[in-house]
């Protein structure tokens, strides 16, 4: 019993990286560093590529030196998952937890029209389509998503979201999640998570922390595929599902992404 116990928690625990907010305009020095650490020990992200961005914040940031889109062919044909991470990365609403997950804060999609976000997604997707990049999954600026989203998401044949609550990926509304739940590196001892870096946002101090425990838990990082294929649907963890995200929805503090 205790062998079985042991054995379905090594099968279920696992850790995702995704790194936010690439672009051609980032922190493209620790980008490298973290590029190297990624091939040493074998970690294969999840890259969320935001396509036409316009957030004067991040065009602030240095402008890749070389082809960007090259780049990111090339981080795919390493096995890299190529995400698509909003269309602008523009906020342009404020939502009081009218959102999907019930966070709250502002917004690049939720409260718009279907027909308003189905041109934002679909000028994304056809960016992507121009490079020769095919996107399977999704997840929006600052976590903010509505219904509206899901469903022309699910019309431009995108039904894979890395954000949500819970201890496993699951399906909703035709929909696969995959959790994200902390701003910062806490592993826990049993479920897939995803860790969410911010490369931009990184000093010394946060990039070392990231390299401590990739070096310590190369063996439990996980690819994208894998963690897609952990989807659990049963009672216990939807119950567990609800009761984090009632926790999270009092604790978690909104954060630009």
């Amino acid at each position: 019993m205790f062998y079985k116990i042991k054995k379905y928690v090594r099968d279920n625990t696992g850790f995702l990286i995704r790194l936010d907010d690439i672009a051609e305009n980032m922190n493209w020095e620790l980008m490298e560093e973290a590029t190297i650490l990624f091939d040493k020990f074998e970690v294969k992200p999840v890259i969320g590529i935001i396509p036409n961005n316009k957030d004067p914040e991040l065009l602030s940031y240095p402008k890749q030196k070389t082809n960007f889109w090259e780049k990111v062919r090339g981080w795919e044909k390493k096995g890299w998952e190529i995400a698509m991470h909003g269309n602008s990365h523009v906020y342009d609403k404020f939502c009081k937890k009218t959102d999907y997950l019930g966070l709250g804060g502002n917004t690049e999609f939720c409260g718009h029209t279907y027909n308003d976000q189905f041109e934002k997604i679909k000028s994304g997707l056809d960016k992507f389509k121009s490079e020769n990049l095919k996107i399977r999954a999704f997840f929006a600026p600052n976590h903010t998503f509505d219904g509206n989203t899901l469903l022309v998401l699910q019309k431009c044949g995108i039904t894979e979201v890395l954000d949500g609550y819970g201890l496993m990926p699951y399906e909703e509304n035709d929909t696969k999640f995959i959790p994200q739940l902390f701003y910062r590196i806490l592993p826990l001892p049993f479920g897939v998570q995803t860790f969410q870096i911010h490369l931009n946002y990184y000093k010394e101090k946060d990039f070392n922390i990231l390299k401590k425990f990739i070096e310590s838990n190369s063996n439990k990082i996980i690819t994208y595929d894998h963690a897609i294929s952990k989807i659990k649907n049963n009672f216990s963890y939807s119950f567990i599902r609800g009761a984090i995200k009632k926790i999270l929805q009092m604790k978690r503090i909104n954060y630009k992404s």
